[in-house]
């Protein structure tokens, strides 16, 4: 029967606060630098790990992370299934109204008051349920957090989720120019935000089938800005996890000016 062991890394990098969180055995870390601890589950066990990017642009978005990790974690508890975004953006609202500032109710001048109004997060995350096949990986994710597979036999890393962005919205658009749509790349297009009326749309769970020696590696942006996924090393099996998450954060510190944080998971026999 396989068994899968994990273990995070976060990291405040250049940034002056720390916006990132990491969610692993039932724990939401947010530091400055730390790892986590290790972690080991059978396939017959439950379990949830996820990072989330609070958005730079508001000095609230690292309450915006923690507690959608907070969410995510209780929910995943108790119901073992897909997770609605819906309902993680309503938690969202709920937990960070301060005295009914963000009251949906209140139509005139008190949402923009709130000092917590409009704080958001991307978000992603891979879950494992008891009663799933033993190799069978749930993902989800929104906005640009993104969750990558390395494949023992291709030994090589590839990206599972799509990032929402307009990039992506307009690639199919193919009559519009590249310099036209240079500036708006990576103008995120879905994310959670505290915000009552703000809308988010549910997106399909990936189903990912892993295999002894496979791994996959939950991140935000951070990461794979500092250093791109052709680049990262293989996952050996029997190889301590710290071990491989300090080889690459030594050889991706010098490049990364945003927050990092990843959660490394590996498929052990």
């Amino acid at each position: 029967m396989a068994s899968y062991e994990m273990q995070g890394l976060t990291w405040q990098a250049l940034k002056k606060n720390q916006q990132d969180a990491v969610l692993i055995a039932g724990k939401v870390i947010q530091h400055k630098g730390i790892y986590s601890k290790p972690f080991l589950f059978n396939a017959d066990e439950s379990w949830c790990a996820a990072v989330a990017d609070g958005i730079s642009s508001h000095s609230h978005s690292g309450m915006a992370a923690h507690q959608v990790l907070e969410t995510v974690q209780r929910y995943y508890a108790q119901h073992e299934q897909d997770i609605k975004f819906a309902y993680i953006q309503d938690e969202l609202c709920r937990a960070l109204d301060h005295a009914g500032l963000n009251d949906p109710e209140d139509a005139e001048g008190s949402l923009s008051c709130a000092e917590t109004y409009g704080a958001g997060t991307t978000m992603a995350l891979a879950r494992h349920a008891a009663a799933d096949p033993p190799n069978l990986i749930r993902i989800q994710s929104l906005g640009d957090s993104r969750v990558y597979a390395f494949c023992s036999l291709q030994r090589k890393w590839q990206p599972l989720t799509q990032d929402d962005n307009f990039y992506n919205e307009l690639a199919g658009l193919h009559a519009l120019e590249d310099q036209e749509l240079a500036s708006i790349y990576d103008v995120l297009t879905g994310f959670f935000c505290a915000d009552w009326q703000e809308e988010v749309a549910e997106k399909n769970t990936v189903r990912h089938q892993v295999k002894t020696g496979d791994a996959l590696l939950i991140c935000t942006d951070g990461v794979y800005d500092a250093m791109e996924h052709a680049e990262w090393p293989p996952v050996a099996l029997g190889q301590p996890l710290k071990v491989w998450l300090t080889e690459f954060y030594e050889s991706i510190k010098y490049r990364a000016g945003d927050n990092l944080s990843l959660v490394l998971i590996r498929v052990n026999s």
